[in-house]
């Protein structure tokens, strides 16, 4: 329906258990428990009737699950995190030795070994986006998911390229607002606030 608007609130999944700088990318680790203070305060932050997404991960379902006691998000396959094939499991630091030509920063383009890069993360993410905008048009949509897929969503948004959207910020449980209206066929796009730490 034309100009009818559907607000999108992203929630990066709870720190993973014993992060120690790693790529988890799809690995399907555990996230720490989420203190049951901050789950109620973010939770004071979502309305109370919404439609509720996640990655297919352990991390962003159990993190659903603290957030909204006895909730089924939705999976959605094409907000998983990036696949780094023979990267997952291993440090930064370790990769980057191994790897002296990359920058910290490295392009969106960078494929990792048998996985995909970030311009494929960004197309899958773009595609959902926009499928599930389409079809819970008018809904409020609460996705949890990763970094580097909220980072997408932003990019989608603001409209800027890829390399841009990897130097922001997500931290663990912040919340970031969208919201678009489609008129005339075409996608409008707004920003509430990006990166949004509850109780820090």
């Amino acid at each position: 329906m034309s100009g009818v608007r559907t607000e999108w609130i992203w929630i990066r999944h709870a720190p993973v258990q014993g992060q120690e700088n790693r790529y988890f990318g799809q690995l399907d680790v555990q996230p720490e428990p989420v203190d049951p203070a901050l789950a109620a305060a973010i939770a004071r932050r979502l309305p109370g009737v919404a439609v509720w997404l996640s990655s297919p991960l352990t991390r962003a379902r159990v993190t659903a699950m603290a957030l909204k006691p006895g909730a089924d998000p939705i999976p959605v396959a094409d907000f998983n995190e990036q696949n780094y094939g023979l990267w997952q499991g291993r440090t930064f630091n370790d990769v980057y030795t191994a790897n002296r030509t990359l920058d910290w920063a490295w392009p969106a383009e960078i494929t990792p070994p048998e996985g995909e890069s970030y311009v494929d993360v960004a197309t899958r993410v773009y595609a959902g986006i926009r499928r599930l905008t389409e079809h819970y048009a008018g809904h409020t949509l609460v996705s949890i998911g990763h970094a580097n897929t909220i980072r997408a969503a932003i990019a989608l948004a603001l409209d800027i390229d890829l390399a841009t959207a990897l130097r922001i910020d997500i931290a663990p449980l912040s919340i970031t607002k969208l919201g678009c209206r489609i008129v005339d066929g075409e996608a409008q796009w707004s920003v509430g606030c990006i990166n949004s730490e509850v109780g820090r």
